[in-house]
């Protein structure tokens, strides 16, 4: 397979050939459950369902085929996909399609690719048809899920769906770079010779230890900053009885979330209204994800306690051979003795000691000034925009591209300003 930053732009129109849009593709929409019979054979080459409910026949199915991936995404499995698109839908509806493996051979189709997407009536001011896999304001990944060995026909499908639907450009965004998805996405554009353009690359925190968390800060951390976090951690046991502790099958997990959206409205992000327990959706997307994961086994909380009472503490939840970490929060009152990195220096031996998982992605902004210093390893993420075979489409993968940058720019210098007036206030 080829590696996808290597062609950062083609301009080239997509040629017609055996694999790509001849034949018409069997579609199927399916607006809830109780439109889908539950014992006939799968006949269609695509499924979209077109809400929440729509998706519960299919729930052992989509497990099973996360269960078969290489790449993992917790937010792409069937229960969290549900609690999403209960909860955070914005105006434009999203649609699921299930992509099934087209072999002859097969009388019950198998599932190959879970492409979560929606289609807003404007894209850059402009009136066109684009599809993106979704994201909205607590997506932290939006790599699809494909079956491992059918990669390259799961993307070749939707691409081919994509395209029978007259979508002008399709996007990609926040996907995992490496692993099974990225690379087997560069093939299947240069094998159709798509015009594409990335439109983000960026990386973040990433934990990938072979070694014990003290062994892993010595490794990757000043001994100047291992000796200060472990004066921090002196004088903050000074004051009370001081423990780290991990749960995640807890039965008392209505009492863990309660003092969990407590404490981070308390905080800064209470301040400026951006905890999830000031908007009832995504503190009810937050609760769902919490208690589907935990009836799954895939609930892995971390906290720091003092005196019996948290202090600093960590949601993160476990999917394929690996750990997201999601959400955490702190009690500012304890601010001077930075709780929330001792939380995540603390955390390491406890994600490496648990069997479900060999690695973490951090999930974290890139350039994050906490966790950066903390985990040394980083997972690279992308963004791409993919050519359909519209005539205007190539056209707008090049204006895509262009408005982007300007975009970025703009955005990089009012964050710069914004920064400088809040150092003006709070001197002031």
């Amino acid at each position: 397979m080829t590696d996808l930053k290597r062609q950062p732009f083609a301009f080239s129109m997509p040629r017609r050939n055996e694999a790509y849009g001849q034949a018409s593709l069997k579609v199927e929409q399916i607006s809830h459950a109780a439109r889908f019979l539950m014992d006939r054979a799968m006949d269609v080459d695509v499924l979209v369902l077109e809400s929440a409910d729509a998706v519960t026949p299919f729930i052992p199915a989509i497990d099973e085929l996360c269960a078969q991936s290489i790449d993992s995404n917790p937010l792409f499995e069937a229960a969290t996909l549900i609690a999403a698109m209960t909860h955070l839908q914005g105006k434009s509806p999203v649609h699921v399609a299930l992509i099934w493996h087209r072999a002859e051979s097969v009388a019950r189709r198998e599932l190959i690719g879970l492409f979560p997407y929606f289609a807003p009536r404007f894209y850059m001011g402009l009136p066109v048809p684009v599809w993106s896999i979704w994201t909205h304001i607590h997506s932290f990944l939006a790599t699809p899920i494909v079956r491992e060995g059918f990669e390259l026909d799961a993307i070749r499908l939707f691409l081919d769906f994509a395209d029978q639907s007259h979508a002008a450009m399709v996007r990609f965004p926040l996907f995992q770079a490496d692993g099974a998805f990225g690379p087997a996405l560069a093939e299947v554009i240069l094998e159709r010779h798509l015009p594409m353009v990335e439109t983000e690359r960026h990386e973040r925190a990433f934990l990938d230890a072979d070694m014990d968390g003290e062994a892993y800060l010595a490794a990757h951390m000043r001994k100047k900053k291992r000796k200060e976090y472990n004066r921090l951690w002196n004088r903050l046991s000074e004051t009370g009885a001081l423990a780290f502790e991990v749960s995640g099958n807890d039965p008392d997990l209505t009492r863990w979330l309660q003092d969990f959206l407590q404490m981070e409205r308390s905080g800064w992000k209470g301040k400026r209204g951006t905890a999830l327990a000031e908007r009832e959706n995504e503190r009810a997307f937050f609760e769902g994800m919490c208690r589907s994961a935990q009836a799954s086994g895939k609930f892995h909380a971390a906290q720091i306690t003092l005196d019996g009472k948290p202090i600093a503490m960590l949601a993160s939840f476990v999917s394929g051979r690996g750990a997201y970490s999601f959400k955490i929060a702190f009690n500012e009152d304890y601010a001077r003795f930075s709780p929330g990195a001792l939380l995540m220096m603390k955390v390491i031996d406890a994600f490496r000691q648990d069997p479900r998982i060999d690695w973490v992605d951090s999930c974290a902004i890139p350039n994050h000034p906490m966790i950066d210093h903390i985990w040394a390893q980083r997972r690279q993420m992308r963004e791409v925009n993919i050519a359909t075979s519209n005539r205007l489409s190539p056209w707008l993968v090049v204006y895509s591209g262009k408005v982007t940058r300007i975009v970025d720019l703009v955005w990089a210098s009012l964050r710069q300003i914004y920064h400088r007036i809040r150092k003006e206030v709070e001197r002031g």
